[in-house]
């Protein structure tokens, strides 16, 4: 004659599969952490692109403003970007500018550092733009 399973034994095994199957679902590493703008409202950095910026450091040279802004990637992969800067006058009219937007790579877990340097002595403030590079491979 076949014995059946008691109720205690048949509840412990389906608890063990249910708890199996639970930490099965269970994400192993959670989700990355979204990347913080910058703080400085004069480096604006597009929302989806994994890179973070130190605060500007600004300089003059040979009368001429300079703004360097460290971009920092996190990420596992090499970041192609465009960075473009905008100069303004001390009455906060646009300077016009003949300098392209220069392109450069961040590479995965690492830094490149954005280099500008005003067209003119009338310089007083800047707004640097960083977006991923749409002629990048």
């Amino acid at each position: 004659m076949r014995r059946l399973p008691s109720v205690a034994a048949a509840t412990a095994v389906l608890a063990v599969a249910l708890g199996l199957g639970l930490a099965a679902c269970a994400p192993v590493t959670p989700p990355p952490a979204p990347v913080p703008a910058s703080a400085d409202p004069r480096v604006f950095i597009l929302p989806d692109l994994p890179v973070t910026a130190d605060a500007p450091n600004v300089s003059t040279q040979a009368g001429m403003l300079r703004v360097s802004v460290r971009l920092v990637n996190r990420t596992a992969e090499d970041i192609p970007v465009v960075t473009t800067t905008d100069w303004v006058d001390g009455q906060g009219r646009p300077i016009r500018s003949t300098v392209s937007a220069p392109r450069l790579t961040v590479p995965r877990f690492g830094d490149a550092v954005l280099d500008s340097v005003a067209p003119r002595s009338n310089a007083a403030g800047f707004r640097v733009r960083v977006e991923f590079d749409p002629a990048a491979p």
